[in-house]
């Protein structure tokens, strides 16, 4: 773990993390956005192309960069010991970078809409902190699972993995919250709507999943110790 490296190999995997995370962005917000008027999270399709998203992006993404794709995802892989700090703080950076880029996408795409671009619902802040802090937990414990050695051949079945819990998460809890579990998303979102009103409960909902999830696992779950990434 303490190989890290300002190299090339690094680049590659801080522009797979920025890119797939505006494909990320930029597909189910341009879904999630056509759809407000119709009231949302009331289209089946929402949380579908969400899934369809993460599911794009970690397929071509997950040879180069794990696809991380979400900084709970990125703390979380810390806290089980497959990455380093500041390999992390790198990953985190270039996945806030591609959430803007993103969201700048979606708003250049969607400007009949331009007032309420991937804006979660309106809920009590305890309401939304509760029920993003369940699924967003639920979700870490899926990476978790898929970077224990005894999951073998996780990169071929990562991509439909991540999709699927993702979207199943999604039909869940969309009409709730929207189903971020991507703080970054959120961000953007706050950013290109001037709301910010909007943040804390994300933020503190995605930061105790990532540290119950990751704690859980690697002093409850994990035998051995996981194989770290390479910097």
């Amino acid at each position: 773990m303490g190989n890290f490296a300002w190299d090339k190999e690094l680049a590659k995997k801080l522009m797979a993390e920025f890119t797939g995370v505006a494909i990320v962005v930029t597909l189910g917000c341009c879904m999630s956005t056509r759809s407000f008027g119709r009231g949302y999270g009331e289209s089946i399709m929402n949380p579908l192309v969400w899934g369809l998203a993460y599911l794009t992006a970690t397929q071509i993404f997950a040879i180069l960069s794990g696809a991380h794709l979400n900084p709970a995802v990125s703390g979380a892989a810390t806290i089980v010991g497959i990455m380093e700090w500041r390999l992390m703080l790198c990953y985190m950076l270039a996945q806030l970078l591609g959430a803007l880029a993103g969201i700048a996408l979606t708003y250049a795409a969607v400007d009949e809409t331009r007032n309420n671009i991937c804006l979660p619902p309106t809920l009590s802040h305890v309401t939304v902190m509760a029920i993003e802090l369940l699924a967003t937990f639920f979700l870490l414990l899926a990476y978790c699972a898929a970077w224990d050695t005894r999951s073998e051949g996780k990169y071929e079945t990562l991509p439909l993995r991540v999709g699927f819990v993702y979207a199943a998460l999604s039909f869940a809890i969309y009409p709730g919250t929207g189903a971020h579990f991507n703080f970054f998303r959120t961000f953007a979102a706050a950013v290109v709507n001037n709301t910010w009103v909007i943040l804390w409960p994300y933020l503190a909902a995605h930061a105790a999943a990532t540290a119950a999830a990751a704690f859980l696992w690697r002093f409850l779950f994990q035998e051995e110790e996981p194989e770290p990434m390479e910097t």
